[in-house]
This record gives structure tokens, C-alpha cells and sequence, in this order.
């Protein structure tokens, strides 16, 4: 029997945890709970980095960990865009990219498991998109906590957050169909081939 608290476990369980507070923070919406949301989506985002890191590093890949760490992302990445949408920070169809590629990835991964029995296992361009994201999204909270005051730095920090969201959006859009590929060549057509 698998071990549950490990340490790639134990940091996946805290990102969801700190979907809390950071969900609070954007909330309240002043200068400083931007700037504190932006300490808290920046430090959730690293325990995504460091529990795969680790999983691979010191060989505590798990079936949990598999589930755990891709609810997660996709809790933070959705909470994060729909907050920041209805506080019109965000654009709309940012929001929306990113909760249809989730969805897409979740109804997958659902469908894997339960008509499969197999973890759907992420791919490159799914990391790469969740890693920009990450950057990209703990920006806007950076770019309202007023934090920033030098002119030049906060229209560095506005083409960051600019174009930053269009890559992330072509990102988004980009993995979302390369797992729409995924799914149909490794579930569904493997599923047809079975009857």
C-alpha cells in the first residue's frame, strides 16, 4: 500500500489549502491583499514545481499523487481567473480558456480513470502551460497591490501581464487540444479497437 504523507503529497494538499486565503485575499481586493494574494499564488505555484521535483528525484511518484497534484493546478488556476475576472482585472475570455481546457482535461482524466482504470499522465505542453500560468496569474494581484511605483517598472509589469496572457492563452488553447488528441488516440480508439 502506497504512503500518503509524503512530501510531494503533503505540498499538493497545501496548494489546495491555500486556495483558501488566496481566494480571500483577492476578495478584499485593497493594494495589500493583492500583494499578499501575489505571495500566496507565487508560493503555491513553487510547491507545484518542488512535488513533482521531488516525486521524481527521490522516487515517491504515487497513484494519490498522480490525482492530487492536477486537482490542484486546475483549482488554482480557475479560482485565480474567475476571481480576478469578476473584479474585471482579467479578461473574459482568459476566464474562459482557461476553465474550458480544464474542464476538457478533467472530463478526460475522469473518464480515463473510471472507464480505464488508468492516470492519465501530463504531458510537456500541459507543464509548460501550467508553469507560464503561474507566472502570468500571481502578476495581476502583483500589478494592483500599488506596490510597484517607479513609471518604468509598472509598464513593464502592464506588457508582461499583456502579453503574457495572450502566450498563455495560445498555451492554453494548445494543450487543450493536444489532450482532446491524447484522450481520443490512447481511451477512445483503444476502446473501439477492445469491442
Amino acid at each position: 500500500m502506497e504512503k500518503f504523507w509524503t512530501i510531494p503529497n503533503i505540498l499538493s494538499i497545501s496548494r489546495i489549502v491555500l486556495i483558501i486565503p488566496i481566494l480571500n485575499q483577492l476578495k478584499v481586493d485593497t493594494p495589500s491583499s493583492n500583494f499578499i494574494a501575489f505571495w500566496l499564488i507565487l508560493v503555491a505555484y513553487l510547491t507545484d514545481f518542488f512535488d513533482g521535483l521531488i516525486a521524481r528525484k527521490f522516487n515517491m511518484i504515487s497513484s494519490l499523487g498522480k490525482i492530487l497534484d492536477p486537482i490542484g493546478d486546475k483549482l488554482l488556476a480557475i479560482t485565480i481567473s474567475t476571481v480576478l475576472y469578476i473584479n474585471k482585472k482579467a479578461p473574459f475570455y482568459f476566464f474562459v480558456l482557461i476553465l474550458s481546457r480544464d474542464l476538457i482535461i478533467s472530463l478526460g482524466a475522469m473518464y480515463a480513470i473510471n472507464v480505464k482504470g488508468k492516470i492519465l499522465l501530463p504531458i510537456f505542453a500541459g507543464k509548460l502551460t501550467t508553469a507560464v500560468l503561474g507566472i502570468v496569474l500571481s502578476l495581476y494581484p502583483l500589478f494592483y497591490s500599488g506596490v510597484i511605483k517607479e513609471e518604468g517598472f509598472i509598464k513593464l509589469l502592464d506588457f508582461l501581464i499583456h502579453y503574457g496572457t495572450i502566450l498563455s492563452s495560445i498555451l492554453l488553447l494548445t494543450s487543450g487540444l493536444m489532450y482532446a488528441v491524447y484522450y481520443f488516440k490512447n481511451f477512445l480508439i483503444t476502446r473501439k479497437m477492445e469491442k
